[in-house]
Formats: structure tokens, C-alpha cells, sequence
């Protein structure tokens, strides 16, 4: 599975649009054409969402900093809301344990919650500057990666609630979007100055020379054991050879500035995009049907179920819906399940309501 990666969204009140991410509703939004069974209706857009490490639950987190938590086959709230921050929050993550959230906050502060009960714990983490725009975790929950606004990435112990080694400095202004590959060894950076950047995690130092592609803000990232990719404003994703920092095949074009970004173990490539359109591509870079109008409005966030046959997505018409990734199997019995075929390998799953 890929590292956790920060929304590409636009900030909160910018005024920035369709390829630069200024964003109107009425301008950019795409009725979808197909009806989601069992889709979850927020009571706000959400910003960022998790699953638990049994894929039993969603964790999710709102435009004004409210986490919410609910069962993901029912749909059901399991608890009462808990307010963690008043201003917008773009970046949210479960420990490996799913005991803690971790919410990056808009003033700069890494903030701890306990995931059932909602209350905070230890101190906040402090050292940026601006706000913090992705997150990531060791599979072992000890050391947090946040990525700031302030044009600078931290790695952070977790448990003692101090930083390790000094800043990642590098990017020229806002870093958008931050990952970890496989093995952990690397961090994957994608800024505001159109890079990516590769670092040595336990030196601190940058591997190679910046990725260059991008015509603008890199807003995504995924990474898998041999490659990256970047999601951009500019409406591309760019896949590139870990080691090498090489190109991997051309530009998969998408229809609008990538906001959420998915590598599977297989390979294939899932990107959400700021006009709320689902895209698609098998590890040849070839698409896996055509572009699915997931939501109506911006794909905000999106993660896999651990065995990466579910695909979970929230979007700016705040819903959440459920899509299967399917490897030809013969349709599953209607007395089971419904099940709603969109585009090859791709479905909606969940009860019926007629």
C-alpha cells in the first residue's frame, strides 16, 4: 500500500480556480449519472479520511476541524463529532494501531487524539510555522512526517513528542504533499515550485536531483516499492522510477488539477480530481475504462481497504461513497449484495434501498 499523502485541494477562501484552483460550485461541478447504494451522506465536506487497520471503520475530518468516525459497511455514526481544531484541516492519519488520530492543523501544530473517546492526548507537536498540508507514518507508528506550508518537512518521535533531526529544507515555498516508500527509507516530497524530491530519511539529506514535469503546484503523491507518482494542478499524473528519479512512460492526462492520489501493489493508478471525476490507469499506464463522475464536486481524499479490493472516497458534495476493484470474477449473487457496474473493474457496492 502507498504512504498517506496530504490533499491537494485549494486552500480554504483562496479564490483559486480550475487550473490554477480557483473553484466555484457552479462552475466546476459534475452531476454524477450513476446512483451510489449506500453511500454516506456528511453533515460537512470532509477534507481528509482514514480506515482503521480491519477496514471496519471511517474515519473522516471536516472543513472546520470536526473528526467523525463511522461504521463502514452501515453507514452508521459510532460517536458523537469531537471538534479538534476551529480552522480547516488538511491533513489527518490513524496510527498503525488505529488508537490515535493525528490531525496537522492549520496554525503549524501536530495535534494527538484517542480515536474512541475523542480526547487529546500528550502536548502538541510545535516547530512549523505555517499550516501543515500532508502527513505520513512509519509502519510502526514511532516516527510521524508532516509536510508544511511553511516550506519545510519535520519528522517527528511520537511517542516522546520531539523532533528528529533538524527541518527538510528544500522546496521553494509550500510543501503540498509527503509520502514514504515501502521500505521506509525515503521520503517523497511534491511542492508548490512544481517538484518532487527524494530524501534519505535517517540523513535528513536529498537524494538526486529535484523531479521536473509538473507546470505547476505537485498537489499528490503515492509510492510503492519501485516508483512514484505526482499528481499536479496542472492536471497530470507523472510516474517516475524511484532510483533513478526517470520518467515511467508519458503523462496520464487528467481533466482538471489532481486532488487525491492512489498506487496499488499491482500498479494501478487512481486519481481524484478538482472537477470530482474518479481516473484510472493499469501499470502500463494504459485507463481502466473511462473517467467516473465519482462526486459532485472534487475528490477530496480517498483510501484502499488493506487488501486493496475497496476503494473509499470522499468528495466536496459531501458524501462518501464505496467503489469494489474487480479482476473479472462473475457477478456475485443479487440476494447477497447489489452491485452497480460502472466501468470494467470498477463497481458500487452496498445494501439496496428498493
Amino acid at each position: 500500500m502507498n504512504a498517506r499523502t496530504g490533499t491537494g485541494m485549494p486552500d480554504q477562501g483562496s479564490g483559486l480556480g480550475p487550473r490554477g484552483d480557483r473553484l466555484r460550485r457552479e462552475a466546476t461541478a459534475v452531476r454524477s449519472t450513476t446512483r451510489a447504494v449506500g453511500e454516506i451522506t456528511t453533515p460537512r465536506q470532509l477534507m481528509v479520511l482514514d480506515l482503521t487497520s480491519d477496514d471496519a471503520e471511517i474515519v473522516g475530518v471536516d472543513d472546520i476541524g470536526t473528526v467523525y468516525r463511522w461504521d463502514r459497511l452501515l453507514g452508521q455514526l459510532l460517536s458523537a463529532p469531537v471538534q479538534v481544531h476551529t480552522r480547516t484541516v488538511y491533513a489527518m492519519l490513524l496510527t498503525p494501531d488505529d488508537h490515535e488520530i493525528v490531525i496537522g492543523d492549520g496554525e503549524g501544530v501536530l495535534r494527538r487524539w484517542d480515536r474512541v473517546n475523542g480526547t487529546p492526548l500528550g502536548e502538541p507537536l510545535t516547530g512549523h510555522r505555517s499550516r501543515i498540508r500532508g502527513l505520513a507514518v512509519t509502519r510502526d507508528g514511532r516516527e510521524l512526517v508532516s509536510a508544511s506550508q511553511d516550506g519545510t518537512v519535520r519528522r517527528w518521535d511520537r511517542a516522546a513528542g520531539s523532533p528528529l533531526g533538524e527541518p527538510l529544507s528544500g522546496h521553494a515555498g509550500t510543501v503540498r504533499a509527503v509520502a514514504l516508500t515501502t521500505d521506509e527509507d525515503v521520503i517523497v516530497t511534491g511542492g508548490q515550485d512544481g517538484t518532487v524530491r527524494r530524501w534519505n530519511r535517517a540523513a535528513g539529506t536529498l537524494i538526486g536531483e529535484p523531479l521536473l514535469g509538473h507546470s505547476g503546484p505537485v498537489q499528490a503523491l503515492a509510492t510503492d516499492g519501485r516508483s512514484i507518482a505526482s499528481g499536479g494542478r496542472d492536471g497530470t499524473v507523472r510516474r517516475w522510477d524511484l532510483g533513478s528519479g526517470r520518467p515511467v512512460g508519458p503523462p496520464l492526462v487528467v481533466d482538471s488539477p489532481v486532488w487525491s492520489l492512489l498506487l496499488t501493489s499491482d500498479g494501478e493508478v487512481a486519481a481524484g480530481s478538482a472537477h470530482g471525476l474518479l481516473h484510472r490507469w493499469d501499470r502500463t499506464g494504459q485507463r481502466i475504462g473511462a473517467p467516473v463522475a465519482a462526486h459532485g464536486w472534487g475528490v477530496a481524499s480517498f483510501t484502499a481497504t488493506r487488501d486493496e479490493s475497496e476503494l473509499v472516497t470522499c468528495g466536496w458534495d459531501s458524501r462518501i461513497r464505496r467503489w469494489a476493484r474487480v479482476s473479472g470474477e462473475p457477478t456475485r449473487s443479487a440476494r447477497k449484495e447489489t452491485r452497480i457496474d460502472l466501468v470494467p473493474r470498477l463497481e458500487i457496492t452496498g445494501t439496496t434501498p428498493f
